[in-house]
């Protein structure tokens, strides 16, 4: 993601021992922090209905700090990669474009 000039970070609700023994386990290239408290998750309003944990959403946000894109799927990990490069991409473009 470098090659983007950007950073990824997973967050979720587990621990900070639970989630690097998890990425650890499945090779997981990037940065794990934890939201045990659910306040990054209040932040981005990242809630399943019915309160039935916590949604998949995959945000990509800019230098600015400004949103740029939001993937929500439960079940296709893949997309959400996919949609973060393509967002990314498309980020990189502009900017170039901007020059």
């Amino acid at each position: 993601m470098l090659a983007l000039n950007a950073v990824v970070v997973g967050i979720s609700t587990d621990s900070a021992d639970r989630n690097e023994r998890f990425g650890n386990s499945v090779g997981i290239p990037y940065e794990l922090a934890s939201d045990a408290k659910g306040e990054i998750r209040r932040l981005y309003d990242v809630r399943r209905r019915f309160g039935l944990g916590t949604s998949r959403v995959t945000y990509v946000i800019d230098t600015q700090g400004i949103i740029r894109g939001a993937f929500h799927n439960e079940f296709q990990m893949t997309s959400h990669v996919q949609y973060a490069l393509k967002t990314l991409e498309n980020i990189s473009a502009d900017h170039q474009t901007a020059e």
